[in-house]
């Protein structure tokens, strides 16, 4: 797409409308603010500037042009959320030339394949019964849609045959794991009397399948399309594409082991909700999921498989850059198993009761089955321990050595990184990261002479930002001030007179060198390094109040909760 075509449509758009079709909008000054819709806060922080055409956060800071929130409110593509809003606008897109995909027609005989499968559930005798057992396991026809649940017919070559009479090649049926060839030379279904689960790939694309069987004395419970062309295991995540948009409101993805644990957790309400099939987490599965949100719910079996395979997801998931929690279901329970036990509102609310940090989940299941009057156990806690933790913050390394003291009586140093800094140091490290911050005098010089960065200091600094109370005051004066007046300039005698309300204070700034000498900030470069200097010492106290809260409370929930947002404070870096 031309860039005159990508500009004019974010010029043409109105971000007013199109942000209030996803929020409630009031009116502020030039602006609209509305409680962000990228995650939650009770206080509103997403600015939308028709003047700008921007719609962005000032506290997660996600969104930006129309184009750019517009993809990542529906979690799209760039191309997708342009064209969109070009016909929106009546603007003609020129369709680009698509190069032809040399599998296009392996896709479209795995459509067809697709089509089959649902058809001979709704409409044969043994489909009939697969369609009973689906109901009594408490799928609605709803839910049968949405997943495009099938069944593969007993008959030996059903499929082959269907697909053999839409001109699809015997090679392409075997190259995909659909069909086999006997000894005798006669060609057979791979997949027979089964349910069969359509595995997509991120375009909406069905790339294999998973067959289960209803029959209790059957061997193999799950037979999988093997590895084709189209199919690589390790790089699909089951029920990816439709919880694409889900996931925006969700805030989170929850990730499960298997189909009916995803079909569970959909009809509890929480449709952002994958799979990975039974196998192990792989790092390119990892990513995908970080496409769709940076918070992911482990939800996999309540057994010791379960919890054992939840510890070796931490760290992929955790090297993708997402933050973990893990749902914490009792009686060794799958989600599934759950919903069935004590219904789907049961379930859901475990997600505001029984999440669990990475950090104490593996901490519990580590001690479990462990002697710590033996050397060995100790040394392979210290282990399993240390492994978990790497990468942690170094507060929270030591929680954990003083929690490891105080309830197993014994001393383990997890890392040989933990150091403490002289309080002297600490002072001087204080006050180097606060010199940014008091800076903010200079840029209220800056607009007590013009409105140059008015707006940019509005949309990136949030006056919880500013601690000193007359300074507070001051900028919401000066902000009133060019809003009513309209002005591009000051005039220093009619503020004083009508729109200051600490005279005295204005007073005493005016008469500083700093403001005598005009000085100010030359360039929207200088600009955001005092925006940066602002952010991370605003970062710097508050993982200074989280420290200190995470020593003074007794409660658990409240440590996980402090410990959590020390972490996720340190990963921005600098602060740390």
């Amino acid at each position: 797409m031309e860039n005159s075509v990508i500009q004019r449509i974010n010029e043409e758009t109105d971000i007013v409308a199109l942000a209030s079709e996803f929020m409630s909008l009031t009116k502020r000054g030039k602006n609209y603010m509305g409680l962000c819709p990228f995650h939650d806060e009770k206080t509103p922080s997403f600015s939308v500037s028709p003047e700008k055409h921007l719609a962005k956060c000032m506290g997660c800071g996600k969104g930006g042009n129309p184009i750019t929130f517009y993809q990542q409110i529906k979690n799209i593509s760039f191309k997708e959320a342009a064209t969109d809003l070009a016909k929106r606008l009546g603007i003609e897109v020129k369709e680009e030339k698509k190069q032809v995909d040399p599998n296009e027609r392996l896709y479209a005989l795995m459509k067809d394949t697709n089509e089959f499968y649902q058809f001979a559930l709704m409409n044969s005798e043994a489909g009939n019964e697969a369609y009973k057992y689906l109901l009594n396991r408490g799928l609605t026809d709803e839910d049968i849609k949405h997943f495009e649940i099938g069944f593969s017919p007993s008959k030996p070559d059903g499929l082959y045959q269907l697909l053999k009479s839409k001109k699809h090649s015997v090679t392409d049926m075997m190259a995909l794991g659909l069909v086999k060839q006997n000894e005798e030379g006669i060609y057979y279904d791979v997949f027979r009397s089964r349910i069969m689960f359509p595995i997509k790939d991120e375009h909406d694309r069905v790339v294999g399948f998973s067959g289960r069987t209803t029959q209790k004395d059957e061997v193999a419970k799950y037979v999988n399309s093997t590895e084709t062309v189209l199919f690589k295991k390790g790089e699909i995540v089951y029920h990816y594409l439709e919880s694409k948009r889900a996931a925006v409101k969700q805030k989170h993805v929850i990730l499960a082991e298997g189909f009916f644990d995803v079909i569970a957790s959909y009809k509890s309400g929480l449709e952002a909700v994958v799979a990975t099939m039974g196998t192990a987490l792989t790092t390119h599965q990892a990513e995908l999921i970080k496409r769709l949100t940076d918070h992911v719910v482990i939800a996999y079996d309540g057994d010791k498989a379960g919890q054992n395979a939840t510890l070796k997801a931490i760290p992929v998931l955790r090297k993708a850059g997402l933050k973990i929690s893990i749902l914490s279901l009792p009686e060794k329970l799958d989600p599934d198993e759950y919903t069935k036990k004590y219904g789907y509102e049961k379930y859901k609310a475990l997600y505001d009761t029984n999440l669990t940090d990475p950090y104490l989940f593996g901490y519990n299941m580590f001690i479990k089955n462990k002697d710590f009057q033996r050397a060995d156990d100790i040394l392979e806690f210290k282990k399993q321990m240390t492994a978990l933790l790497r990468g942690a913050d170094n507060t929270v390394l030591e929680y954990y050595q003083r929690k490891i003291f105080n309830e197993l009586k014994i001393k383990v140093y997890l890392t040989d990184t933990i150091t403490e800094l002289p309080p002297k140091k600490k002072e001087e490290l204080k006050v180097i990261r606060s010199k940014g911050y008091f800076a903010f005098e200079h840029l209220l010089i800056n607009l007590l002479i013009e409105d140059k960065y008015l707006d940019k200091i509005r949309y990136y600094i949030s006056l919880v930002e500013i601690h000193d109370k007359d300074q507070k005051e001051l900028f919401k004066d000066i902000v009133n001030y060019y809003e009513i007046t309209n002005e591009s300039m000051m005039d220093i005698e009619n503020f004083l007179a009508h729109y200051a309300k600490n005279k005295v204070y204005v007073q005493k700034f005016m008469d500083r060198i700093e403001f005598q000498r005009k000085m100010t900030i030359r360039s929207d470069k200088e600009f955001m390094k005092f925006v940066d200097a602002v952010k991370e010492y605003e970062n710097f106290l508050l993982l200074e109040t989280y420290k200190k809260k995470l020593v003074e409370t007794q409660l658990d929930n409240e440590k996980n909760s402090y410990l959590e947002k020390i972490h996720e404070l340190s990963k921005r870096g600098k602060v740390a």
